[in-house]
Parts: structure tokens; sequence; C-alpha cells
């Protein structure tokens, strides 16, 4: 982010404390899309999630504004701490000079290793949850399978492009598989690893960042935490994570004709990160190798 950007940021960050009678106001966190923002307010401290801009082409957000993802992230935060997940209370949420700035309670981190377990029986508790009865932006106003078949084929081709890639079988085979083989939707968040939630003696204490929340199989969410776990720095224990899925009443089916697909449109999702969006030409060809290996099962 350039100096001019991160002063912009800055200053809308500080307007709006000023509108809150809050100061002190010192960068907290920074995203792909999001600044995070700490500002005190007599002896209360509260935080302020500041667009980069006011409308995203991020390779997950493309012509998306930035208002339509803060609602979004509002609504999800209080639909979680409504029904007993873990989550930071989403206080407001404001414009600031055409910025959309989400004011939210701090929830403090001490940085402790995230038990992967305690995460497992938050999710499995998620996923037994009522799907919430408002439209999710990564769902593009379509039904989870097809959203996926599109989405899957979009990224895999532009992954050709730079990469030599099997063919991957016709749409309809892919849908048709998805339709005969996979279990009810849920609200899956398809975002978890340890920089989106906040730990305190290793246990969870708010689940954030829903951008890329889709009405989904359960199995979906649990194959894209798989992939996860192979990067160090997303610091999850998959064995264990599992471990406290199963406790916490969460059930997968690693043997269904969908499970591959599920697993593919993580690994395509992450090579593609590791290719353009976060170069890392080792980790781009472990996930590369990793959808050769998945196309060959379809």
């Amino acid at each position: 982010m350039s100096q001019s950007a991160e002063r912009t940021t800055t200053d809308v960050a500080i307007a709006v404390a000023a509108r809150r009678g809050a100061g002190s106001v010192t960068l907290a966190g920074a995203g792909t899309e999001f600044l995070f923002y700490e500002a005190i307010a007599g002896e209360v401290r509260e935080g302020y999630r500041v667009p980069r801009s006011r409308e995203f082409n991020t390779a997950n957000n493309r012509g998306v504004s930035a208002e339509t993802l803060q609602r979004q992230e509002m609504a999800l935060a209080r639909w979680a701490s409504g029904n007993g997940i873990p989550s930071a209370a989403a206080i407001d949420l404001v414009v600031q000079d055409g910025f959309p700035v989400l004011v939210l309670e701090v929830v403090d981190d001490d940085g402790s290793e995230l038990d992967s377990a305690g995460l497992g029986s938050v999710v499995a508790s998620m996923h037994g949850l009522p799907v919430p009865d408002f439209p999710l932006v990564a769902q593009a106003g379509r039904f989870w399978d097809g959203r996926l078949v599109d989405r899957l084929e979009g990224r895999y081709a532009r992954l050709r492009i730079r990469h030599s890639l099997p063919n991957l079988p016709p749409s309809a085979t892919l849908q048709a598989t998805l339709e005969r083989s996979s279990s009810e939707p849920c609200l899956t968040h398809m975002d978890l690893r340890r920089q989106n939630v906040r730990v305190r003696n290793r246990q969870p204490l708010a689940i954030f960042d829903w951008s890329n929340a889709l009405a989904a199989p359960p199995d979906l969410e649990i194959a894209r935490i798989s992939e996860y776990s192979v990067i160090r720095e997303n610091g999850i224990d998959y064995t264990a994570f599992l471990n406290g899925y199963s406790k916490g009443g969460g059930s997968i089916d690693v043997g269904s004709l969908s499970w591959p697909i599920y697993t593919l449109d993580a690994a395509v999702m992450l090579a593609g990160v590791f290719d353009t969006v976060a170069p890392d030409p080792e980790v781009r060809e472990h996930f590369l190798s990793r959808a050769r290996a998945l196309v060959d099962e379809l």
C-alpha cells in the first residue's frame, strides 16, 4: 500500500474517532482489503475496520462495493454473537468521506497458539445452525453448486494460462456429482485460519472476516481447512481440528464423490494466491501438484 493510501485510511479512522469522541488512533492490523484501527473513548477501546477503497477488484471480490462487504460483516458478526459463536460485537456502520467504516468491539489477542480442537468444536456448532436469511456476497445470487463450479472453472482457467494442468471434467459432470453426493447447506466461513481468529490462552474468542462466507455443505469448509493446514502460518493442526469437530457433533464424508471437488476448489484457490497475489514458488508448486492429482481423481 502506498504512503498516500495509508494516510487516507488513517485520516478516515481519525475522523471517525473524532465523531465518536475518541482519540489515540493507532493502526492495529492490515489485510488485503481492510485495515483495522483502534481508538480510545474514555476508558473504552473500539476498533474501526476501514476499507482500502470504496470498491474492490481483488481476486475474491471483483466489482464489489466496500459497503456491501461491511454490511455483511456486521450482519454475520451479529448473527454469530446471537448464536453463541465467538465474535466481536459489531457496534455501528458509519460513512466517513465516502468510506464505509465498521465500528467493532476490540477483542485482545495474546498471540498464543490456536487450540485447533477448540476451533473445530466452534465450527461444528456453527455448521449445525440454520443458514441466516440474507444474501451472501460470495454467493453472487446463485445456489452453491453452480457458483462453486463457475468459480472453480474460472480460477482453473487462469492458472492454465501460466501452468500445465490437465483438463477439468465438463461443467455438467461436476455439477451433477455435487448434486448427487453433497449434504445440506449450512453457513460456511470459508477462510478459517489463525489470522482470522482472535485468541486468548489458545482459545478462539472471536472469528472475523466473513467476506468469503457461503451457504454450502460443511464438507466444503472442512476441505478448505485441510488444505490451509499445510501452510504453517495458518496455525491449524488438521487432525486436532477434526477431533474437536467430531466431538462437537460435526461429521464429514471424505469418501464422497464430491470430496475431491471440494478439495480441488481449495487447492486451485491457493495455487492462484501463491502464484500472483503473494508469490511463493514452493507453495504454489505444492498446490499445483495437488490440483493435478485431484483432477485425476475426478
